[in-house]
């Protein structure tokens, strides 16, 4: 799943942080203008918008954040905020229609698995990504319920999009030519065939057609979707 910078996108799932379903609009409004005040010497979690009721908190957007390993400093501008809640947004509507098809949760192993090769590894060690995890308070409990969400996300990309996507023999071969072959001569050194690099050709043009595919079925979710921002991040 894909990471857009400049928009949205990306890998959550439903309700499975704690997250608070609140029927009356009126009512979120005001616990939202609470949220930046601190209560018995503890500051709320700040509400920052729902989707089609379902509340995304500013711990939600700071976790994801802090689980990005591309992300070198952690940096919890309001910028970056601003850019991971509307991949969030995206997210919590994706996972919506995920919900909506039966499917089995992941396994332990499949939830160790993700955690080694997707934040371990890319993060170089288990303590880096636990000082990662500790800098916003993302408990151990919390980072598998982030985790689970994923996978379940992932999978119904897999089936929504992936399964139909097809790539041609003449779009790899026109690929090849018009952009990797161009490539490798530019840079220099080993110029590598076609039948070496047609899986790898293969694999880049079908995640580019799922992204688009993505993309297209986002904007028009968004449009259907009831989404009310309840707080700006500053």
């Amino acid at each position: 799943m894909r990471h857009r910078a400049s928009r949205r996108r990306s890998t959550g799932a439903r309700s499975r942080l704690g997250l608070l379903r609140v029927s009356l609009l009126t009512r979120l409004l005001a616990l939202s203008l609470l949220a930046s005040f601190p209560i018995e010497g503890q500051v709320v979690d700040r509400m920052l918008a729902t989707v089609n009721g379902e509340l995304i908190t500013e711990s939600d957007v700071c976790w994801e954040l802090a689980l990005d390993p591309d992300l070198q400093p952690l940096d919890l501008s309001a910028e970056n905020k601003r850019l991971m809640l509307e991949r969030i947004i995206d997210q919590r509507i994706l996972s919506q229609e995920a919900a909506k098809i039966p499917q089995n949760a992941p396994t332990d192993a499949q939830i160790r698995e993700y955690r080694n090769r997707e934040l371990v590894a890319r993060f170089g060690s288990q303590e880096a990504l636990l000082a990662r995890t500790r800098a916003v308070g993302l408990d151990a409990t919390t980072l598998r319920e982030i985790i689970s969400r994923r996978l379940v996300l992932l999978k119904y990309i897999d089936f929504r999009f992936r399964s139909f996507v097809l790539v041609q023999p003449d779009e790899i071969d026109r690929h090849y030519r018009e952009v990797a072959l161009p490539r490798m001569k530019n840079r220099g050194g080993n110029i590598r065939s076609l039948d070496e690099m047609r899986s790898e050709i293969e694999a880049q043009l079908s995640e580019e057609k799922i992204n688009g595919e993505l993309d297209r079925f986002l904007d028009e979710a968004r449009d259907q979707a009831q989404i009310v921002r309840l707080a700006e991040l500053k």
